[in-house]
C-alpha cells in the first residue's frame, strides 16, 4: 500500500530544520557537525512528540498508534527423531530430526524422567549437556525437548496494557498478568504443560552496555502446543534512519505536530528562544483531539440491555480493563 503523500519522512524533517536554521537545502553541502546537530534535534523532537508534555493541566497523553495489538506465538515441545550419546559423555546427536534454534537458550532435554540442562547448540544435529549423560543406554528413541516457557519480548517492548488473550482457544481464554514471583513459585511446586492461564513480565539481566535492557514473558503452565496469544503492546519508538526507518509513527494525521515539535526544539536549542513552543502546543492539542476521535466509540442510540454493568462490582465500583503499564498480582 502506498504511503500518503502528505506524510513526513526523516529526510523531510532534516530539510525543514535545515531551512529553519539557515543551512543549505542540498544535503551534500552539510558538514558532519551540521548533520549531527540535525539528528540531535530530530531525536529530541521525536521524544517530545511520542511522550508529550501535559496539555491544559491534564495527564500526559498516550497515543493510540503506539499501542498496537500484536501476537506471541508459543512453541510446542519437540520430540522428533532419535538421539545418541557416548555413555557418560555430554554431546547428544540427533538423527532424522533437527535440534530447534531455541534448544540451548530456552530448552532442556528430558529422557526417562531425567532432565538435562543444555549448555550449547553446536549444530543442527548436536547439542552439549552441562552434565554427563547418566542413562544406561547410548540411544533414546523417546525423548522430549522441553521449552522453558520464557519468551524474549521485542526490542521495542514497553509494556502490556490489559490482558493477553489466547486466540487459539475456542473460548478465547484470558491470560492474567501476575507477579513473576508467582510464576517461579508455581513452577517450583509442579511442572505442568497445558494452555497457560498466568503470565509475568520480567526484566532480563543487563549483560552488556552496547544494547539497552530487554524484557521477557514467562507463562504458567508452560505451553504444551503452538498458541497465538494477542496483547496490546506499548511501543518504545526508535530513532529515524534514512535507509531502514524512514517514517515516524502517527502517519500523515500527525505530521505537522511532529514537525512543530522538532522546530520548537531547534528554536530552543540553537536560538535560545521559545517562539516556536506555542505552535507545537497548538498542534499537540489538535493531534490529541484527532487521536481521541479516531478511538471513540460510535453512539448508535439507547440500549437498555444493561451490558455496561457486566464489569460493575456489587459495591458499586467500576471494574474492567486496566490501563496501567502492566497489571500485577502479588
Amino acid at each position: 500500500m502506498a504511503e500518503s503523500a502528505l506524510g513526513i519522512t526523516y529526510d523531510d524533517l532534516r530539510l525543514a530544520l535545515a531551512h529553519f536554521l539557515g543551512l543549505s537545502l542540498t544535503e551534500g553541502d552539510w558538514t558532519d557537525d551540521e548533520e549531527t546537530v540535525l539528528d540531535m534535534i530530530i531525536k529530541r523532537g521525536l521524544r517530545q512528540f511520542y511522550f508529550p508534555p501535559p496539555v491544559n493541566n491534564e495527564e500526559p497523553y498516550e497515543w493510540s498508534f503506539l499501542k498496537p495489538v500484536v501476537t506471541i506465538t508459543t512453541i510446542a515441545p519437540y520430540s522428533t527423531g532419535t538421539i545418541a550419546v557416548v555413555l557418560a559423555g555430554t554431546t547428544v546427536t540427533i538423527t532424522t530430526g533437527t535440534w530447534p534454534s531455541w534448544a540451548a537458550t530456552h530448552g532442556s532435554l528430558v529422557v526417562d524422567n531425567t532432565e538435562y540442562v543444555i549448555s550449547s547448540r553446536t549444530s543442527d544435529s548436536e547439542i552439549e549437556l552441562e552434565s554427563a549423560w547418566t542413562e544406561d543406554t547410548e540411544t533414546a528413541a523417546e525423548f522430549t525437548l522441553r521449552h522453558s516457557g520464557d519468551y524474549d519480548l521485542p526490542d521495542d517492548f514497553g509494556g502490556i496494557e490489559g490482558i493477553l488473550v489466547n486466540e487459539s482457544s475456542t473460548n478465547r481464554a484470558e491470560i492474567k498478568i501476575v507477579g513473576e514471583g508467582k510464576i517461579r513459585s508455581l513452577r517450583q511446586n509442579n511442572y505442568v504443560e497445558t494452555s497457560p492461564y498466568y503470565a509475568a513480565i520480567k526484566p532480563k539481566e543487563h549483560e552488556t552496555t552496547t544494547v539497552g535492557q530487554r524484557f521477557e514473558i514467562s507463562f504458567y503452565p508452560v505451553p504444551d502446543a503452538v498458541y497465538d496469544l494477542s496483547y496490546k503492546k506499548r511501543i518504545l519508538p526508535q530513532m529515524l534512519v534514512d535507509t531502514t526507518l524512514i517514517y515516524p509513527y502517527g502517519g500523515a494525521s500527525h505530521a505537522e505536530t511532529l514537525l512543530a515539535s522538532c522546530l520548537a526544539v531547534a528554536d530552543e536549542q540553537e536560538n535560545d528562544s521559545s517562539a516556536k513552543k506555542g505552535q507545537f502546543q497548538e498542534r499537540l492539542a489538535a493531534s490529541i483531539a484527532i487521536d481521541k476521535q479516531f478511538n471513540s466509540v460510535n453512539y448508535f442510540g439507547y440500549n437498555s440491555d444493561d451490558s455496561d454493568l457486566v464489569h460493575q462490582e456489587s459495591n458499586g465500583k467500576r471494574t474492567g480493563f486496566v490501563n496501567n503499564l502492566v497489571q500485577y498480582e502479588p
